[in-house]
């Protein structure tokens, strides 16, 4: 058994042949089993969101099918038997991320989500040598491969792409987009928003809404955002946050797994370890490990603050701005293991997230900085019981938040941990 971490590896098929892969595959029974038109899954970063979508993009996808003839051997989905496997490789996927569209001004981002949308035509690009697209729509597949196709025209490309695979092969096709809400949480960052969520609300409505070739589409991201704000009119959208049950073991590892991880490694007795680092958050039901700090404790042998600066804090410094002084009671009884009450409103409108105590909690929730212990419905949200998770999260709230702008100028900066600093040895 392979045993080497895939740390940073988030091609499926590259780390099923050369490193150690947690199966994650029942999400694909899942799905066959039945799904909604459209389902939105949010999880902080660093929770395996990009994997989970190239493990889709390879088991489901009609052009992948001989590479993946093989990758699947042994996992759960194989296990289940013939009426799930026959799906795989049997459908047209587009499979986009726009993580990388983390530009300062619009153009540039515009530009950069034009490139990821050209991609996506040149995988495709054997359309245009057949009978199916009539000369003026390869006209127009030529604009969006030399990138002079218009904004309008880019809202609609998807729409227009699946239908020319739709035809192409009497199939309707899978939609994957990773990461999808990373251009407008960069243009709130960066002062563009308004022109950001409006061009954005339309590209996914027309992508999405009443798009007759769609077969479903699978869209990930960390935070919801209102629907009023970029899903007006979307009524097959299913969100699943980690605050449901929904899929809740799919991103992140369980107890079980984590457990299989140390008898696989030999690493039995840093069981307690890893629980006090890195367990604590909680998905619907499930406590769940973070995984990339799960991961890079079994590559390095040592418990450390994994997590921290693997992305930006830009939103959470904008949060920040005139909440220190509110939030001088709650810090320290956070950093000392209490918890705080909050109503979670999971669809965010950005341009209110720093009206109240609410947002911050909400933000700070589900970008993971804390977990829900409790939470019931209530008119408008959910009342949750807040807490920091586990010792990295301790270690990360004093170096992420507490260093932030205002709060370093306030006394919560001068709050001390009780919690070691001390590293676990290789043993």
């Amino acid at each position: 058994m392979n045993t080497q971490m895939p740390i940073g590896v988030d091609d499926f098929k590259e780390v099923r042949e050369n490193y150690y892969f947690v199966d994650k595959t029942h999400f694909i029974q899942s799905l066959i089993d039945g799904h909604s038109k459209v389902t939105l899954l949010t999880r902080p970063r660093r929770f395996g969101k990009t994997l989970t979508m190239s493990m889709l993009d390879y088991f489901f996808s009609l052009e992948r099918e001989p590479e993946s003839l093989h990758l699947f051997d042994g996992l759960q989905i194989a296990r289940a038997g013939i009426d799930y496997m026959k799906h795989r490789g049997q459908y047209p996927v587009l499979f986009m991320n726009f993580k990388g569209i983390q530009n300062d001004t619009w153009d540039l981002a515009f530009n950069a989500f034009q490139l990821v949308i050209q991609k996506e035509f040149q995988r495709h690009r054997y359309l245009l040598d057949t009978p199916e697209l009539a000369p003026e729509e390869k006209q127009l597949y030529s604009r969006f491969l030399d990138n002079t196709a218009t904004l309008a025209e880019y809202q609609i490309s998807l729409l227009y792409l699946c239908e020319y695979l739709y035809r192409y092969y009497k199939i309707r096709p899978i939609i994957l987009i990773d990461e999808y809400d990373a251009p407008i949480q960069n243009a709130y960052n960066h002062d563009f928003y308004n022109t950001a969520i409006s061009y954005f609300r339309t590209f996914y409505n027309n992508t999405l809404k009443g798009n007759e070739f769609l077969n479903f589409a699978i869209l990930t991201g960390v935070l919801r955002i209102a629907k009023k704000s970029i899903f007006s009119g979307l009524n097959n959208l299913r969100v699943c946050s980690i605050l449901d049950n929904a899929y809740a073991d799919v991103m992140g590892f369980t107890e079980e797994e984590v457990t299989q991880i140390a008898k696989d490694t030999g690493e039995e007795q840093t069981l307690p370890t890893l629980k006090k680092w890195y367990d604590g958050y909680r998905f619907g039901n499930i406590d769940i490990y973070n995984p990339w700090s799960i991961i890079n404790f079994f590559a390095e042998r040592t418990a450390d603050d994994y997590w921290v600066n693997t992305s930006s804090n830009d939103i959470i410094q904008h949060m920040m701005q005139g909440n220190a002084k509110s939030q001088e009671k709650n810090l320290p009884t956070l950093l000392h293991g209490g918890t705080v009450a909050a109503i979670i409103r999971e669809g965010l409108i950005y341009k209110d997230i720093t009206q109240n105590k609410d947002g911050l909690y909400t933000l700070l929730l589900m970008t993971g900085y804390l977990t829900a212990v409790q939470n019931t419905t209530v008119p408008n949200g959910r009342l949750c019981q807040l807490r920091i998770p586990n010792e990295e999260l301790t270690h990360v709230f004093q170096s992420e938040i507490l260093n932030l702008e205002p709060f370093s100028k306030s006394k919560s900066s001068n709050i001390s941990l009780n919690s070691s600093r001390s590293r676990y040895p290789q043993s």
